[in-house]
């Protein structure tokens, strides 16, 4: 018998009991589905994140106070290093109540000057930046995210509006450009950014700042930087060589690396899961030739009695569970694409899908048929014709 005549076999054999057989591959669906979506996903989440980080600034860090608050003088030294291109404070305030016309909403204020803008790349949809007047004077002056703007002014321009926060008057001067959520949930448009004098005097009531952000002139200059302004900051504390720091340097790449961490974490548990799925979907195949090598001992033994050789009836019944894990292969590869497009629609990541990861599903669900598929197949070869035609 040749392998054509092996294969149509294989394939009557498989039509005969389509149920069972469609219920057979269902774990090779799901462990093949989940591989593409956990690569697809992993791809696409790393993207998003990079995407994040670098909204915060691909160049950038962040300097937190810890024991002794961060002032003006800080920011004006800082300011002077050489490899400093954009420097602003961070005041930040929030669950601000903020109200227009008798709607109102709970918003994230952030008190900056305009390098923060070219520092986190946030770009206006309409309106401008502050004033170095508006700065120097304490201005009431406010820039919305997209959230505010919807949520308080709907279908109608912000521009030149004056709203309350806080019951304090403040003029809509700009509004942002969508920035959407981070991963925690944060909406980055659900914000009113003002001038830091502002944020400091008028919101809060303090002298100092709760955060400096720091751009360099390039990316390879970050490390370089962050000792430059490590330096500064324990020189004027005061810290004794050899004493932990009172301050907090974060860098975007450190950011990064911890968000790929999180995503190669992610993967390698997706990664077992699909695993045990396509185990357990190899068991079921197993199984399942088992019972069909043992519904079908008459019928080995008079294809052995014609003339059928050990080999013949080996490669039939390995070509069946091939076929099974392979055609569940191909389902799980549709499926999984299917839902990883549906994930990142509604979570808004880019569709990146690996062809690697598509041939590499199908060649380990094949491999799955051939693994889990041999040991039925050779029962069924190693039949002796005589003991095969007596079966009842």
């Amino acid at each position: 018998m040749n392998f054509k005549n092996s294969f149509l076999t294989a394939v009557r054999a498989i039509n005969k009991n389509k149920m069972r057989s469609s219920l057979t591959s269902v774990g090779i669906i799901i462990g093949v589905s989940s591989v593409i979506i956990m690569v697809g996903m992993g791809n696409s989440a790393r993207v998003a994140v990079r995407d994040r980080i670098t909204t915060f600034g691909s160049n950038a860090m962040s300097v937190y106070q810890s024991k002794k608050p961060l002032v003006d003088r800080d920011l004006e030294n800082l300011r002077r290093l050489y490899l400093v291109k954009y420097i602003t404070p961070i005041v930040y305030d929030s669950y601000v109540p903020t109200v227009f016309q008798g709607k109102n909403m709970l918003s994230r204020i952030y008190g900056v000057n305009n390098d923060f803008f070219q520092i986190k790349e946030w770009v206006l949809q309409s309106g401008r930046y502050f004033t170095e007047l508006e700065i120097l004077s304490i201005g009431k002056v406010v820039i919305i995210g997209t959230t505010v703007s919807q949520e308080l002014f709907g279908n109608v321009n912000p521009i030149g509006r004056t709203i309350l926060i806080r019951n304090v008057p403040f003029q809509v001067i700009g509004v942002l450009t969508e920035q959407g959520s981070s991963f925690s949930g944060r909406d980055y448009d659900n914000v009113l950014i003002m001038p830091f004098t502002t944020a400091a005097t008028r919101m809060q009531n303090q002298n100092f700042y709760d955060e400096i952000y720091i751009a360099a002139y390039s990316e390879d200059l970050i490390p370089e930087t962050a000792d430059a302004v490590r330096l500064y900051l324990r020189r004027v504390h005061n810290i004794p060589w050899g004493s932990p720091d009172d301050f907090k340097i974060k860098t975007s790449k450190e950011q990064l690396r911890v968000a790929e961490d999180i995503s190669k974490t992610l993967a390698i548990l997706l990664a077992g899961i699909a695993l045990i799925s396509l185990f357990v979907g190899g068991v079921g195949i197993m199984n399942i030739m088992l019972v069909s090598v043992s519904e079908r001992t008459r019928e080995i033994g008079i294809r052995m009695a014609i003339g059928a050789k050990r080999k013949d009836v080996l490669l039939q019944f390995l070509i069946e569970s091939v076929t099974l894990s392979s055609v569940g292969g191909v389902v799980g590869i549709t499926l999984g694409i299917g839902v990883y497009y549906t994930i990142i629609f509604f979570l808004k990541w880019p569709f990146i899908i690996s062809p690697l990861s598509v041939l590499v599903s199908f060649l380990f669900a094949f491999a799955v048929g051939i693994f889990f598929g041999y040991y039925p197949a050779k029962k069924a070869a190693d039949l002796k014709p005589i003991d095969a035609l007596r079966f009842e």
